[in-house]
């Protein structure tokens, strides 16, 4: 029986030796949330908590680090000291915009979508939406040209009919930022906002932090992160408990087939009184993390966008802009859009993966 015992308490032991929880930081040393983190083939090893956390690197060697607002990042696990991980900023900026007395804004944003699950990626989805924001009537209509590809035609297929709408959809400019969704829940009492020794304001429910606000007035840029799958869970379960306190009956539980998070990260221009406009985006990032429990698979799902062109214009220049956007959309052309707006590249084993889906048109 000591024996066991003693064997036991060494596949314990090895089992504690064997995990590596690893923090990713930016160059100040404050946690980054929302970090997606892969291997070397590009096959998903975790993403970061709200503290910048990966809890474990599974054994890996080579990790590589996706962010929408960080220089993609990687490393041998064997060269990280103190368990952090460092990842600079993509110094990716908007040029000055001219106000202009015209009827139309137009904004162009370019986005990328991969779909990463433990064999890498699976899917793909990228171009641009041309935003108009007509001033006078206060609304935005947009245009979007993307193009797809996934491990298999049916997959693209399914994908693209499922959630290619949504992607391009989300992939426009909002006249209504995350930052002032969650302002409005702080005002109706169902978000609670605290500054930390930082100067970041910390964004909590009754359960638990789930994100961070800071405003960087040096470089006049606002950054919001937030977990809302999280949020809307912890309200479901509260409002679940509240019935159950008032009827005194056990409210029944959904149960659902996968498990997801999802994160919102976004960085706007700000004037000296904390304002934005429309155009002011920057950047921004949706993270859906997720486990299927069928299949015993952990996904992520990575959606990146950036501004890239900004300017006040009339119908007539408007319509000369839409002749002229009108570019077949393929693999070469979104490097080369990715080239020509330096837009922040993938991390080398991610590109190495999407080339791979790619491969017939690239050889072209």
């Amino acid at each position: 029986m000591k024996k066991l015992y003693i064997l036991i308490l060494l596949m314990v032991m090895a089992t504690v030796a064997h995990a590596q929880r690893i923090q990713v930081v930016d160059t100040d040393g404050l946690p980054i949330a929302a970090v997606c983190v892969t291997n070397e083939n590009g096959a998903l090893v975790g993403t970061t908590d709200s503290e910048g956390w990966l809890d474990d690197v599974n054994g890996q060697k080579h990790l590589y680090f996706s962010h929408v607002a960080f220089a993609a990042t990687n490393i041998d696990t064997d060269n990280i000291t103190d368990g952090r991980v460092v990842m600079k900023d993509a110094n990716y900026e908007l040029s000055e915009l001219v106000v202009k007395p015209k009827e139309l804004l137009y904004v162009q944003t370019y986005f990328r979508c991969i779909y990463v699950c433990e064999d890498g990626p699976i899917y793909f989805r990228a171009g641009v939406v041309d935003n108009t924001y007509e001033i006078a009537k206060k609304k935005i209509s947009t245009k979007t040209r993307s193009v797809s590809k996934g491990a298999s035609g049916f997959l693209r297929f399914v994908l693209s009919t499922l959630v290619g709408k949504y992607i391009d959809e989300w992939a426009a400019i909002d006249t209504l930022t995350n930052y002032n969704r969650i302002i409005a829940d702080a005002q109706k009492g169902a978000l609670v906002i605290t500054e930390d020794a930082s100067g970041r304001r910390m964004v909590s429910d009754t359960i638990s932090l789930l994100g961070y606000i800071s405003d960087d007035l040096e470089a006049s840029q606002r950054t919001t992160h937030f977990d809302k799958w999280t949020y809307r869970d912890h309200k479901k379960a509260t409002e679940r408990a509240a019935k159950e306190a008032a009827t005194g009956k056990k409210q029944k539980e959904k149960t659902k087939k996968f498990k997801a998070n999802h994160g919102y990260y976004e960085v706007y221009n700000i004037d000296e009184n904390g304002r934005s406009r429309i155009d002011d985006l920057v950047m921004k990032q949706a993270l859906v993390t997720g486990h299927f429990e069928r299949t015993e698979q952990d996904y992520v799902i990575l959606f990146e966008t950036y501004t890239i062109k900004r300017d006040y214009i009339d119908k007539k220049e408007f319509k000369q802009t839409r002749k002229e956007n009108q570019v077949d959309m393929d693999i070469n052309e979104l490097r080369r859009l990715e080239q020509v707006n330096h837009i922040p590249p993938l991390s080398p084993n991610l590109r190495a993966a999407v080339d791979e889906l790619f491969k017939k048109d690239l050889d072209k």
